[in-house]
């Protein structure tokens, strides 16, 4: 593992807002669509926002390996790992954000609603182009 990159890394991640999340779906096809990242501190372990009856929650539960993509112009992260789909409050009251109570109805229960959840991505595979360098490791 590059030691340097992965701080790169860690550091371009906290930037991020939103990434492509790809998916396995039920033909044995890559599905892959857009995710919000939520409060990203580095590549290791990666969380989101969905919703417990999604597409994306039933795929996961039928293969739990997935794929995260993040780019700017001059900058890009491929991450590959697995997943797990967390539905308890401790874990859903850190990442409650307050943006979904104003004006959205996907969650009318709040932060308690039984459709909320979280999606934890967990890095085994990286590929790295930062500051026109690259790299790709595992994190193991």
């Amino acid at each position: 593992m590059n030691a340097a990159m992965l701080e790169k890394a860690n550091k371009a991640i906290r930037t991020f807002q939103y990434a492509s999340f790809g998916v396995i779906d039920e033909g044995g096809y890559p599905s892959v669509s857009a995710i919000s990242l939520q409060s990203p501190e580095h590549i290791s372990e990666l969380y989101f926002t969905t919703t417990m009856d999604s597409n994306k929650v039933k795929r996961l539960q039928e293969n739990k390996k997935a794929s995260i993509n993040c780019y700017t112009s001059m900058d890009n992260i491929s991450l590959v790992g697995d997943v797990e789909i967390c539905s308890d409050e401790e874990t859903k009251r850190k990442y409650w954000q307050a943006w979904v109570e104003s004006g959205s109805d996907v969650y009318p229960g709040g932060v308690s609603d039984p459709n909320y959840c979280l999606i934890k991505f967990t890095t085994k595979r990286v590929s790295l182009w930062i500051d026109n360098e690259g790299a790709a490791f595992t994190l193991e």
